[in-house]
């Protein structure tokens, strides 16, 4: 059984993230990849760690994903693709919906099943699908609304 720690990340963190992330992003169903891992690294270090609050959840002491997310949205969700299935992206999920409750938002691609599946069932509602033209990747793409517990 894995142990899944959640934890605020910092910036020494960075690297382990991209180790996380960029496998991640290039193992999404029907997307293509569009950012090298240096692109990635310079993006966790530069923009995701100072902008977004993010907890990392470490899986037997190794960072195996991560949750990047604001005020009332979800911003960023990836898991390791060697660590799926193993319940972290739930548990940063359920982090994450505990410290905002007032609601959130996020955007995930229509063919991201197994994502919109988790978001799905942890109350998250579809309220919006595009052509994917606004996002770099030119994929359709969904937003998903969680009301919150207030």
């Amino acid at each position: 059984m894995t142990t899944i720690t959640i934890r605020p990340a910092i910036p020494e963190d960075a690297v382990a993230i991209a180790r996380a992330f960029t496998p991640a992003r290039a193992a999404m169903p029907g997307v293509p990849v569009v950012h090298t891992a240096e692109e990635d690294l310079w993006f966790i270090t530069n923009k995701m760690l100072p902008e977004c609050n993010v907890v990392v959840a470490e899986a037997d002491g190794v960072i195996a994903g991560v949750a990047a997310y604001t005020d009332t949205w979800l911003e960023q969700l990836y898991v390791d693709p060697a660590h799926h299935r193993e319940g972290i992206g739930m548990a940063l999920l359920t982090h994450v919906m505990r410290d905002r409750p007032q609601g959130l938002d996020l955007w995930v691609f229509q063919s991201n099943a197994p994502a919109r599946a988790l978001y799905e069932s942890q109350g998250f509602r579809c309220v919006e699908l595009t052509d994917g033209q606004s996002n770099e990747e030119k994929c359709p793409d969904a937003r998903y609304s969680w009301p919150g517990n207030l």
